[in-house]
């Protein structure tokens, strides 16, 4: 039965990095951009709600009078507090000369009982009407204002509980503004600021989490390649210097000496150590020359390993897209470790790398039919071999997850996915089209297979 072992990554960030991907500058810009528009959309919605114009229809053959700006709803105990006065003002279509606005604000008198009060003051009950038929005046706040159209004689009351009839030629009544956060687009426009700001911290935060991973990923990479060129300079010239020598000593011993034979097999073990020290090296370096083609880095691992004997093929789906540099290199590395087991333990016939670019992840797949790998070699790995334990490692500090399903005569395959955004290197959006992809992605990836090995 096949074995499945798998590696959950950190915590917060890669619950927070395998949002789908977007480009993180075309999102900022969006941000930035929902910021500006907000403070327009608020003043838009204020200069609509304060100076959209209302009225009131009277019968046929009467004036109208139409409200064009209302003071906000508000609470007055005394008339006299200029320092409550608001702004109220409209138009009158159909007025007679010599008739005139009376202006009531609605509140609640001293005992609690809503009353209309006449406006601005008692002393200054009447509003002119301007040659314009527009009107314009001063009224303490309430929540309802009303505007009387009457003739020259009329006599306002100083507050009543009603409106006044007598007198009156027509009357329009309306709500005054309600405070901002009682307007129905209020808590649209606070929605929008609070997603657009919410969004930007996430985008802040997942930009900081991204430079210090990539920060965390090229000191690895600075570290292995100094390890890399220390051993190249000391252990591995070193071990070559003594083949050599050898070479020489074994040249002038005799054909016949009973040591030569045992000399020679020293001399063929050297030279499998050095070649797998120059393989190992090779690996230690960076591979990261070209961060888009890891399929030309695959196809050349047969080669490196001198296996010309198994079907070798990567199959690439998708479009190809740039890789960060040091994620490129440890994906190379995974993927490396995971054909070189394949090509000298698995005993295979053929072997498949797949590489699938989604703008949501990099997926890899390394899988071969061959003999399969021991459930408990799985499980805890090989004594003495860190192949698995450091692909395992790997996976886990790339912020992905690497899956390894195998079992006896039942071939293996190695699995790693990574969230596009550790993978993948920011870029620009082109055309709409494409920003329209990526809410309703329609991926219908392309096969395109390269051959290797003796199909190449």
């Amino acid at each position: 039965m096949a074995i499945k072992s798998s590696v959950q990554v950190p915590d917060a960030i890669l619950r927070a990095l395998r949002w789908p991907r977007h480009s993180r500058i075309a999102w900022l810009y969006t941000s930035l951009a929902a910021f500006v528009a907000a403070p327009f959309l608020l003043c838009a919605s204020l200069f609509l709600a304060s100076c959209g114009v209302r009225e009131s229809v009277s019968p046929t053959g009467k004036p109208i009078i139409e409200f064009t700006s209302v003071p906000r709803i508000g609470r007055f105990d005394a008339i006299g507090n200029a320092a409550q006065e608001s702004t109220i003002g409209g138009r009158v279509i159909g007025a007679q000369p010599g008739q005139q606005i009376v202006l009531y604000a609605h509140a609640s008198n001293e005992t609690g009982q809503p009353t209309w009060y006449v406006q601005p003051f008692v002393r200054e009950p009447f509003t002119k009407i301007d040659s314009n038929a527009r009107w314009r005046n001063t009224t303490h706040p309430g929540r309802e204002y009303a505007a009387l159209l009457v003739g020259p004689g009329f006599q306002p009351p100083w507050t009543t509980p009603t409106l006044p009839t007598d007198g009156v030629i027509t009357v329009a009544v309306t709500g005054g503004w309600p405070p901002i956060w009682r307007n129905w687009w209020f808590p649209w426009i606070s929605a929008i600021a609070a997603a657009a700001l919410i969004w930007s911290l996430y985008q802040a935060w997942l930009l900081h989490v991204t430079n210090k991973l990539n920060l965390r990923f090229e000191e690895r990479l600075s570290e292995r390649m100094r390890i890399a060129q220390d051993l190249h300079d000391t252990l591995l010239q070193g071990v070559v210097s003594a083949s050599m020598q050898l070479h020489v000593a074994v040249d002038n011993l005799p054909s016949d000496s009973p040591a030569r034979p045992n000399l020679e097999r020293t001399l063929q073990l050297m030279a499998h150590v050095i070649d797998e020290g120059r393989n190992t090296l090779r690996g230690l370096r960076s591979t990261a020359g070209d961060t888009q083609d890891l399929k030309t880095s695959f196809l050349q691992i047969p080669q490196e390993l001198a296996n010309r004997d198994v079907a070798f093929r990567v199959i690439v789906q998708g479009e190809t897209l740039p890789l960060r540099p040091a994620i490129h290199d440890e994906v190379y590395r995974i993927g490396r470790e995971a054909l070189v087991n394949a090509f000298r333990h698995a005993h295979a016939a053929s072997i498949d790398v797949q590489l699938q670019y989604h703008p949501h992840q990099l997926r890899l797949v390394v899988s071969d039919d061959g003999c399969g790998i021991d459930p408990q070699v799985v499980q805890t790995g090989r004594d003495g071999h860190w192949g698995l334990a450091g692909m395992r490692a790997r996976a886990e500090h790339l912020g992905g997850k690497l899956r390894l399903l195998s079992g006896p005569a039942a071939g293996t395959e190695v699995e790693l996915l990574v969230p596009g955004q550790i993978a993948f290197a920011s870029k620009p959006s082109s055309g709409i089209s494409k920003w329209l992809g990526r809410w309703w992605p329609k991926w219908k990836p392309a096969m395109r297979e390269s051959q290797g090995g003796h199909n190449s």
